[in-house]
């Protein structure tokens, strides 16, 4: 794989706005790796936490009441399972950066490599109504049920990214390019992230 690229490229995403298909499509065009839930893995091999865990607490917020490891809990030497995974997830994100270009789905990655010179942060946006509609024909879901799973989606990334950033998740003036799928394609959104990145 010959790089098209020298950028490292994140995508934020409202849930249903593509995020991911548009990811891929720039990663194939750049001929750069993607990373999405196979971060996962990393996270769960680093941590000692079970994949499945890992999972269940992706791109949410975590209330550390619930869970806990008992290392000397409340005392300075007390680290949260949370924090633990918190860690685990931004050491690997920082090692892939370190290896070179590639386009990093989530996962706060936007804010873990904000200092890096070559990162080049994404966001991609749609109206409730198409995002609804996505969903509907992706899942097999009604409308009741599309419109739910977006809205509880798009709380808990917020949610997520804010509890351990200093940015706002979605707010336009936290990235250096902003999409909106209702108004173009998946095809043409990479391709306007691809001229950029290629540059």
């Amino acid at each position: 794989m010959s790089a098209k690229t020298s950028k490292i490229i994140t995508i934020g995403r409202s849930y249903g706005a593509g995020g991911r298909t548009v990811g891929k499509l720039i990663s194939d065009a750049l001929e750069i790796p993607y990373y999405d839930m196979n971060i996962l893995k990393e996270t769960a091999e680093k941590s000692g936490l079970a994949e499945k865990y890992i999972e269940s607490i992706d791109e949410k917020e975590i209330n550390d009441a619930a869970l806990y490891l008992s290392v000397g809990f409340m005392t300075p030497a007390y680290t949260s399972v949370r924090q633990i995974a918190a860690n685990a997830q931004r050491e690997v994100i920082e090692k892939i950066a370190k290896e070179g270009p590639c386009v990093i789905v989530g996962r706060r990655a936007d804010e873990i490599l904000r200092d890096k010179p070559n990162l080049l942060k994404v966001f991609i946006a749609a109206s409730p109504e198409d995002r609804i509609k996505r969903i509907m024909e992706r899942d097999g879901l009604d409308e009741k049920a599309a419109r739910k799973m977006i809205s509880r989606a798009d709380k808990e990334r917020a949610a997520y990214h804010d509890q351990f950033g200093s940015d706002s998740w979605g707010m336009a003036s936290q990235y250096d390019i902003c999409l909106n799928t209702s108004y173009l394609s998946f095809e043409e959104a990479a391709k306007i992230i691809i001229s950029i990145a290629a540059k």
